[in-house]
């Protein structure tokens, strides 16, 4: 395993282009706005792993438990993606551990 491959401005060939038509008088040009080309992170089909902390249940209508899950880096911290309703199986989940995790990054 390894982390995702990272996208740099120049593969996306980050550039500031005009909107004509917006021409702002102060400004005495066209606005512009943030473009970049969609570069593929990993080929389609890749299977990807993504960390979740659980940080609660909620009771399905059936009785079963959802996980309230958040999104965490590689150093464990969460980056705001909370979903929730998501069941748990051993046919599809893997459980490590805060030093695992972090330790497949380092390879």
């Amino acid at each position: 395993m390894r982390p995702v491959r990272e996208i740099t401005s120049e593969m996306e060939n980050f550039r500031l282009e005009p909107i004509y038509g917006t021409r702002v008088d102060i400004l005495k040009r066209d606005v512009d706005v943030l473009k970049r080309d969609p570069v593929e992170p990993e080929p389609v089909g890749s299977l990807i792993v993504t960390a979740f902390r659980i940080t609660g249940y909620d009771q399905d209508c059936d009785g079963s438990l959802m996980a309230r899950l958040e999104q965490i880096d590689k150093d464990g911290k969460a980056t705001g993606w909370e979903p929730t309703q998501i069941g748990l199986y051993p046919s599809t989940d893997l459980v490590t551990t805060a030093d695992e995790w972090r330790s497949l990054f380092a390879e």
